[in-house]
């Protein structure tokens, strides 16, 4: 082994894939909410390894190709898992729950294609995703889930409508390949920086650990969707416009 420091982030990639076998089995048993925070808890094994590897300077072609087996457990098959599987046995008066089975089945692709395509076309890019992560798609799929089965509360009892559910996977799906640009978290060039942006995974670490705030989590996490959805909106059309001005020669 010419670094055997690659060890360590494999060590967490590791971690990632057996926590998302363990929503899977989880969601098989019926504890949908477990479930959810389990995938959560993948999130940060997946942001410790690619720090590990950075940190370290242990990054290899084994680790990317194991990294994108293990999100597609855990952020591709085990949401789907979690959201079929709820449908299948704590909703089994649902009648259409046929569209939650293609909804998931069509998401388990989009992630495989997702995490394919970044490999070998994206991941040289420093700076931007193109299309959303299975990390952030698999991440806000169990935050709704663990807040709507938490909240079975009259008034929102429309957050399980199984049509609303199934729109909301198939929408993530496809904003898995529409190739939006999304910010990549880069360490601050300040230390006020890089302090507020460690503060702040320890915040979503310990809102994880302690299984609380669902719904702040969902909304910081759709907050970075649009952000990057409107911010390549404004880039496209500053392209538009410059590829349209008389001055620069072009007819």
């Amino acid at each position: 082994m010419s670094n055997p420091k690659i060890l360590i982030p494999n060590f967490f990639t590791g971690i990632n894939m057996l926590v998302g076998m363990l929503s899977i089995f989880y969601s098989i048993k019926g504890d949908y909410v477990n479930a959810g925070w389990l995938i959560l808890l993948s999130t940060v094994m997946d942001k410790l390894d690619g720090t590990a590897a950075r940190f370290f300077k242990a990054s290899s072609s084994f680790g990317v190709e194991f990294d994108s087996y293990s999100d597609f457990v855990s952020f591709g098959i085990a949401p789907a898992i979690l959201v079929f599987t709820y449908y299948l046995n704590a909703a089994a008066d649902v009648k259409n729950d046929f569209y939650i089975l293609v909804a998931c089945a069509f998401y388990i692709i989009f992630s495989a294609v997702r995490l394919a395509k970044y490999n070998i076309s994206q991941s040289d890019d420093h700076d931007h995703f193109y299309g959303l992560t299975t990390t952030m798609s698999g991440g806000l799929l169990s935050l709704y889930m663990i807040f709507a089965i938490d909240n079975e509360l009259e008034w929102l009892g429309w957050l399980l409508d199984v049509n609303i559910v199934a729109g909301m996977i198939l929408f993530q799906g496809i904003l898995l390949l529409v190739p939006f640009k999304y910010p990549k978290l880069k360490k601050p060039a300040s230390k006020s920086g890089q302090i507020m942006m460690l503060l702040a995974f320890f915040l979503y670490v310990g809102l994880v650990l302690i299984r609380q705030l669902p719904w702040f989590i969902y909304i910081v996490g759709v907050s970075v969707v649009i952000y990057g959805t409107l911010k390549t909106r404004q880039t496209l059309s500053f392209i538009a416009v410059s590829d349209n001005d008389p001055e620069d020669g072009q007819k």
